[in-house]
């Protein structure tokens, strides 16, 4: 199966770049925000007014603050509003859901202060009066759905997400969309490698004798151990709630949610190919050992690794290494793992290698899934 991504690394950083310059602006510019954030959406005047509302509520409320990469707490909602606004033809409903998904968890009391977070909450008031009590209602139990506070953990959180799927499948492409936000926001401090074709930098190096090695020029290079730890959670994150959508047959709930299923799986894809180039370009240059690599990588996942979650002793270095996440998630010691893995270059190549052929299979075969991941977390098979 062919399907291309809803949006390419290059749009992405492309649309990122626009969204920062207008808000880098001494004076933000409401409507050339809101056009930047609907693209092709088309939205009646009124819903225009009720967004740009919203827009006071997210700036009033993330004000200066910036995300751990550097860039404004304000584009992640405005960005993951425009991916939807790409992907689907979204309702109002779908896009206040978008840009106040993280209202909850971001912007507290704790986290911005009395006098912020009063100028926040009266914005967010005047915008709830304007939809009335009924669209009011219907909001705010879609934002109760999207915050991640669950006390039992990310699998409790996401199953809150899914029990919501069919009654409310808004929340459903809204957090498809933040997941593919999150998915390529790492990717903004590095150049891109759309003229890097990996397919024809796998062909030559299992195939072609005395093929010279990849070379992206001085100028790509691996993330810093910051940037790759975000990234490999963010992969981590992507193959565990595409897992639990096709576990519980919600991967294709509606043509929307098919799609960007897809594209998010595409996405990781993406990320995961520019990962192996760096590494190929950078640390394991000899070609002998990639070939080496790929080969294990392609027996490990032919003969059946990626059909389950299972334990180290059941094969090779790639067994164990999701449940090896997920029970490092539970004891607090999720990110030390991740570095671990980041820093051994040899392991962490192969768990992005991996990670493609997981995310293909999701793509190709509408029976994929992968054994023990639930939403009571994950299991060994």
């Amino acid at each position: 199966m062919t399907v291309r991504e809803l949006i390419t690394i290059e749009e992405f950083v492309t649309l990122s770049a626009k969204l920062n310059y207008q808000l880098s602006s001494p004076r933000v510019h409401q409507e050339a925000l809101l056009a930047l954030v609907l693209g092709p959406a088309d939205l009646g005047e009124d819903d225009r007014k009720l967004l740009l509302r919203t827009f006071d509520v997210l700036q009033a409320g993330y004000h200066l603050e910036k995300r751990r990469l550097g860039t404004p707490g304000i584009l992640h909602p405005l960005r993951a509003a425009a991916l939807l606004c790409r992907s689907v033809r979204p309702t109002l409903m779908h896009l206040l859901c978008s840009l106040l998904h993280d209202k909850d968890e971001d912007l507290t009391l704790g986290e911005l202060g009395v006098e912020r977070f009063g100028e926040m909450q009266s914005a967010y008031g005047d915008l709830l009066r304007e939809l009335g009590p009924e669209r009011a209602a219907a909001l705010k139990a879609r934002i109760d759905v999207l915050s991640n506070d669950d006390p039992h953990g990310y699998e409790a959180y996401l199953g809150r997400v899914l029990d919501s799927a069919r009654t409310m499948p808004e929340v459903l492409h809204v957090k498809l969309c933040d997941r593919l936000d999150n998915t390529f926001d790492v990717h903004l401090q590095h150049p891109g490698i759309t003229r890097f074709n990996f397919y024809r930098a796998v062909f030559d190096i299992l195939f072609v004798p005395r093929f010279g090695g990849v070379d992206m020029g001085r100028f790509h290079f691996m993330p810093d151990v910051d940037q790759g730890v975000m990234l490999l959670s963010q992969l981590f994150k992507d193959l565990t709630f595409l897992s639990l959508l096709r576990n519980e047959g919600l991967d294709k709930v509606d043509a929307d949610t098919a799609k960007l299923f897809n594209g998010l799986a595409v996405a990781g894809i993406r990320e995961a190919q520019w990962l192996a180039l760096e590494s190929f370009n950078t640390t394991i240059t000899d070609v002998h050992a990639q070939r080496a690599m790929l080969l294990e990588v392609m027996t490990y996942c032919t003969a059946g690794g990626i059909e389950s979650v299972t334990t180290h002793d059941k094969g090779g270095d790639l067994d164990g290494m999701l449940l090896k996440t997920f029970k490092a998630q539970k004891a607090g010691e999720r990110r030390k793992m991740l570095a671990e893995l980041f820093l051994d270059r040899p392991q962490l190549t192969r768990m992005v290698l991996t990670f493609i052929v997981v995310f293909a299979a999701f793509i190709n075969d509408s029976e994929y899934r992968i054994r023990g991941i639930d939403r009571a977390g994950t299991t060994a098979a």
